[in-house]
């Protein structure tokens, strides 16, 4: 069963090079961060961090996931968000310190931004730093994309009452649709649509549907709408994926770990999942991986 609430939307702006992506989340971040105690600036950074994920991993072709990370010299010391797919995202936060009077803008000041691209079938994953320029998440971004993609795009991103919603547009090199339209009026509509977005999205309720949002602030322009998806809190961490990663920490270090602490406790930071082994139950992940090595 899917949360009405929350839900991604594609959709195009009718004969021109316009592409556009809305996302709207409100249980996602709650089951995200119902086991961090999390001051209100801080989830907000979360939440907004979240939206940009959802948001961006939907206009790429993904088969695996990717990652928003910030990292600064600041208190506010890790901020990531993770989205695959299907949508499932995921985000954490680290910090030190007094950090609750600390504006939202202020936090990713002084840092660095990480996006992570991991595809099943790639060998290794993508990964890209962000120059912090700009005080937003989204500006960070639409930096990010014109350097890299080299695709004018532009965000905007706002929270009320515990509701984010997020709107992404781009213009595309070339649309077969918009074929007839010259160069001066699709640069013409593209600054219009991003002049309608900058006058009204952050006056708009987020409660409103994604047709009723839509219309309200792009009323002059002809919009495709696609039926929605379903973004939700999914965490990828499990018993097979911890159990590879004591592997990779190698027998005697676990060995070592045992011998001062009596078990491994391996917590997870996104869900609150933890993974507890034994002495022996270590000693059986690795009898079992050099049985495997044999046969």
């Amino acid at each position: 069963m899917h949360n009405s609430e929350d839900t991604l939307h594609r959709f195009i702006f009718e004969n021109t090079d316009i592409r556009g992506n809305y996302v709207k989340l409100n249980h996602t971040i709650e089951e995200a961060t119902q086991h961090q105690a999390l001051p209100q600036n801080i989830h907000i950074a979360l939440g907004e961090l979240m939206v940009a994920s959802s948001l961006l991993a939907s206009t790429l072709k993904l088969d695996g996931s990717l990652t928003l990370q910030i990292q600064t010299n600041g208190p506010l010391k890790l901020l990531i968000a993770e989205c695959n797919e299907n949508l499932g995202i995921r985000g954490t936060v680290k910090w030190n310190g007094p950090i609750e009077s600390i504006a939202p803008i202020d936090l990713i000041k002084e840092g660095h931004f990480i996006i992570t691209l991991i595809q099943k079938n790639a060998k290794t994953p993508y990964q890209g730093i962000v120059p912090m320029e700009g005080n937003l998440i989204s500006e960070l971004l639409e930096n990010y994309m014109l350097r890299s993609e080299q695709i004018q795009t532009k965000l905007w991103i706002h929270s009320q009452e515990n509701i984010f919603h997020g709107l992404l547009i781009q213009k595309l090199p070339f649309n077969s649709s918009a074929e007839a339209l010259d160069h001066d009026a699709m640069t013409s509509a593209w600054e219009d649509i991003v002049m309608s977005a900058d006058k009204s999205f952050k006056t708009i309720h987020p409660a409103l549907e994604a047709s009723k949002i839509l219309q309200t602030i792009f009323s002059s322009e002809t919009i495709r709408l696609y039926d929605p998806s379903y973004p939700n809190f999914a965490c990828s961490c499990s018993k097979k994926s911890v159990e590879n990663m004591l592997r990779l920490i190698g027998k005697k270090e676990c060995e070592s770990i045992i011998e001062e602490q009596s078990s491994i406790t391996i917590h997870c930071d996104f869900c609150n999942e933890c993974y507890k082994y034994s002495e022996d139950e270590v000693e059986f992940i690795f009898n079992e991986s050099e049985d495997s090595i044999k046969h």
